[in-house]
């Protein structure tokens, strides 16, 4: 009997604890939605005073349906240009005690001010003095552009601090709102508003909140550096970055950065704006951000333990839920060899409000760290240092200081694309260097439609360095990124006298690769991204032809398959990548769970998402399984015939060097079909020995030796001809020997 009695003690406690947490629990609904019915009056005069009072007599204005405004397309109700409108809606409160806090979410152009029953709840920061009365015809003091026809969510206004009991009351109430224009001659005006509050769990009294709702969450900690952005007031621009101060708190590897730690790794100005193309369209913004000092001058800093510099990336994964499809890639880059951006992730505050994980990137430019290419000035117009550096992008001919030229369809079925300045800038970029590089891109575009496309002399194998464009092509290929090679895609050239060769790179944006677009097969493990012609011929931008025809060169897709080969027993091996995906999961950690809090999108189809998990650990390891499928699909593509794990040639043969002539180093490239004592040689003309480059044992395989011009005592060797002598056992083949020649010619 005790026993029973203490059971049903102890199921009581349990429900009455289970009950009291169910309690404790809140959700949101909303009781105003912008599309309501409301009450209007256009400002061309001043409204009744008691205009927002809950017994103003309302039925002498119009009605219609919000938002109010002109222009832009997002207006329910076109009223006529004017300073000012005001509009309000009566809404029910049947439980006072349940309601625990209220917002509001605005988008607007280009001020506000927000009333319950006639008190003042809320004002964007361009309308004066809180609390003080705005004239009919008064202007905003700066103008604040609407986002949700751009695709974007509205500002949210928390009532966090105002007392509810005494601002509401049972029964009716009154929601008003008065926006104002920045001056009389603006083009748009937009008032989109919802009022939304806070229930205790167990009851529902109005509606559902929109799908793009948000609280912004509490936020103090993290093991990630902490970034806060203050614009004081300024919206952020598409272009033409603002000023603002930015504070980073950063206490060091396995230390926690709190929000109230002093900026103790930068506290100055900065300039910023919004940047990205398509992803302007997302709730979770990219920036271009720019340190300056005190007088707005560029301020070259290291930021993160990243290279001094004054221009950074804030990369917003959003469409990307695995959140490292960038990161992840540029460190593949890395590992083999190659310039890419160098990343390091951190949590963003911009304004007061918590926005999610970021990565800070390096922008792309020319720097003795990042793509390390002459400096060209404009008085560099003549002889060697007209040569380089020049960086050049194929994209979206869209964005600030934006300018190039655009290559005309050089083959049929082939479509034309832009090549755009990206260093020097359009702005900097002098009529002589324009001149030189339109014409040095076009010699290489007609080599490669020749007949002899494909001749290592007179060729593109001349004209490019060929492990950059070898490179560029596995990375693309690894992530089938349906952007590739079209979009977001650089070369860069430095001077002749450094190798002046066109070099592929850097590999930049890749949110939309390993399977995360459900468009032009990019979602599939299957098929060859350079395809995308093929694929998707329709499509406003194509790769450029050259693409093709070099991928079609057997020379070309030999190296890719020897290169691929030596990645895969390294760096991009199965376990070398699980190590990678693994450590940056584990080193975002808790942070992204504040981030899906922020940006909700997990279950949900995000554009161009293929693959949507309802977890952040099945985003990552969907990301995984679809590398390693990837990856095989690839091993079985290229790596289809070998011997010995390396792939074997069918015959000996010395490749035509390049470049040819070189001024620095040249690249000799030789064809071994079976394992062999091999012996490589420089002569001059008369015969003479030279040097000796290699002699020994090699594998059979594709194998390369550089020369630097020097003789087998170290000294430079004179400016002339030079003979290449490669020798070679051949027993196997049913001969003593092999041997062949190749000419190279070396200037000073």
């Amino acid at each position: 009997m005790i026993r029973e009695k203490y059971i049903l003690f102890l199921t009581v406690i349990i429900q009455w604890v289970m009950l009291s947490g169910a309690l404790s629990q809140s959700h949101w609904e909303t009781a105003i939605y912008a599309e309501d019915t409301w009450h209007y009056f256009v400002g061309t005069s001043a409204p009744p005073s008691n205009w927002n009072d809950l017994d103003f007599d309302e039925n002498n204005w119009s009605s219609g349906q919000g938002g109010f405004g002109y222009a832009d397309e997002d207006d329910n109700t076109t009223i006529p240009n004017t300073l000012a409108v005001f509009f309000r809606k009566s809404f029910q409160v049947d439980g006072l005690d349940e309601i625990l806090s209220a917002a509001v979410h605005g988008d607007y152009d280009d001020g506000f001010v927000v009333y319950i029953n006639g008190v003042e709840i809320a004002r964007s920061f361009n309308m004066g003095t809180p609390g003080t009365a705005v004239p009919y015809d008064q202007t905003t003091e700066g103008d604040h552009e609407a986002v949700m026809y751009q695709g974007g969510i509205p500002d949210v206004f928390i009532l966090d601090n105002i007392d509810l009991d005494g601002l509401l009351q049972a029964g009716e109430n009154v929601f008003a709102v008065e926006v104002h224009n920045v001056n009389s001659t603006s083009s748009d005006m937009s008032s989109i508003f919802f009022l939304s509050f806070e229930l205790n769990m167990g009851v529902s009294y109005y509606g559902a909140t929109p799908d793009w709702f948000y609280i912004p969450i509490e936020f103090s900690t993290s093991h990630l550096p902490i970034v806060v952005v203050n614009t004081n007031g300024q919206d952020i621009p598409n272009e033409n970055k603002i000023t603002a101060h930015m504070g980073i708190v950063d206490n060091g590897s396995g230390e926690m950065n709190h929000l109230s730690d002093p900026y103790n790794h930068y506290d100055g100005f900065i300039g910023i704006e919004l940047r990205g193309s398509s992803t302007l369209w997302f709730p979770k913004k990219q920036f271009a951000v720019e340190t300056r000092d005190s007088l707005g001058d560029n301020n070259n800093v290291s930021l993160l333990g990243m290279p001094v510099e004054n221009d950074w990336i804030f990369n917003a994964p959003y469409t990307d839920k695995s959140l490292m499809r960038n990161v992840l890639i540029y460190k593949m880059a890395q590992d083999a060899g190659r310039y890419a951006s160098r990343s390091h992730y951190f949590e963003l505050v911009l304004n007061g409000d918590y926005r999610g994980v970021y990565v800070m990137l390096e922008k792309i430019k020319r720097d003795d760290n990042r793509v390390d290419i002459a400096n060209l000035n404009p008085e560099n117009v003549s002889g060697d240092d007209l040569t380089g550096g020049y960086i050049i992008k194929i994209d979206k001919w869209d964005g600030e200081n934006v300018g190039g030229w655009y290559s005309e369809p050089q083959l049929e079925n082939y479509s034309g694309f832009y090549y755009q300045y990206h260093y020097p800038k359009p702005d900097d970029i002098v009529s002589e260097q324009k001149e030189y590089i339109i014409d040095y891109i076009d010699n290489f575009e007609q080599v490669v439609i020749s007949e002899n496309f494909s001749d290592p002399i007179l060729g593109y194998p001349s004209i490019i360095h060929w492990d950059s464009f070898v490179d560029f092509l596995i990375m693309q290929e690894i992530t089938k990124n349906v952007d590739g090679y079209r979009l977001s895609s650089y070369l860069y050239k430095d001077k002749d006298s450094n190798d002046g060769r066109l070099i592929a790179g850097p590999i930049w944006d890749f949110n939309l690769g390993f399977g995360n677009a459900d468009y032009c097969d990019g979602g599939t493990t299957t098929g060859w991204a350079i395809d995308f012609n093929l694929v998707c011929p329709g499509d406003s931008y194509q790769i450029p032809f050259w693409w093709y025809l070099i991928w079609s060169d057997e020379s070309f897709r030999w190296s890719v398959q020897q290169r691929w080969h030596e990645l895969r027993q390294n760096m991009l091996s199965n376990a070398a990548v699980n190590t990678v995906i693994d450590s940056l999961r584990d080193h975002i950690g808790v942070a992204a769970d504040r981030n899906f809090e922020r940006w909700p999108t997990l279950g949900e189809y995000v554009w161009p998402n293929y693959f949507i998990g309802e977890t952040y650990e099945e985003e990552v390891e969907y990301l995984r399984d679809w590398i390693m499928t990837r990856m095989e699909w690839m091993d079985n593509e290229l790596l289809a015939t070998y011997g010995n794990g390396y792939l074997v040639p069918e015959v000996f043969a010395l490749n035509p060097v390049y470049p040819n002539p070189f001024n620095r180093a040249v690249s000799i490239r030789y064809l071994l079909p079976i394992d062999t004592d091999i012996k490589l040689d420089v002569f001059n003309t008369k015969g003479v020995h030279v040097n000796c480059l290699f002699e020994g044992k090699k594998h059979a395989g594709i194998h390369t030796s550089p020369w630097d011009g020097r003789n087998k005592y170290g000294q430079d060797v004179s400016s002339g001809m030079y003979i290449i002598l490669l020798e070679a056992d051949n027993l196997q083949y049913n001969q003593h020997h092999y041997t062949e020649t190749r000419k190279v010619i070396l200037v000073k």
